[in-house]
């Protein structure tokens, strides 16, 4: 099955970048109601791939941690650290110039990702 409607194919995954704006756990809710969730990153190739396309424009991804834990994705694997997230905050997002962190209130665009059938 390919990618429908706003969605993007990218070798085994299908991405969809919002145009709307809200807070991580806003961002995270609506990707679950796509039957999706907040990105994944697995791969360089998709690292590579999201950061052309987010441009400028800061994308929540499905990374968060509490307090002194590590960073986890949302589908509750840990996160083993390939690439590096800046920053102290719990929230993770993407723009051009890599991974940063922030808390989780402010509203930005995001990234939700769910694999091909």
């Amino acid at each position: 099955m390919e990618c429908s409607g706003e969605w993007i194919g990218v070798r085994k995954k299908c991405f969809y970048f919002s145009r709307d704006t809200k807070n991580w756990t806003a961002s995270k809710r609506f990707c679950s109601s796509q039957g999706s969730e907040l990105a994944h990153i697995d791969t360089q190739e998709d690292m590579e791939f999201l950061r052309r396309h987010t441009g400028t424009f800061m994308h929540w991804i499905g990374l968060n941690r509490k307090q002194g834990e590590s960073w986890t994705w949302t589908h509750a694997t840990t996160f083993g650290p390939w690439f590096e997230i800046s920053g102290n905050g719990s929230f993770a997002f993407l723009n051009a110039d890599g991974v940063h962190s922030s808390r989780g209130f402010i509203v930005i665009n995001w990234i939700c990702s769910k694999l091909k059938f």
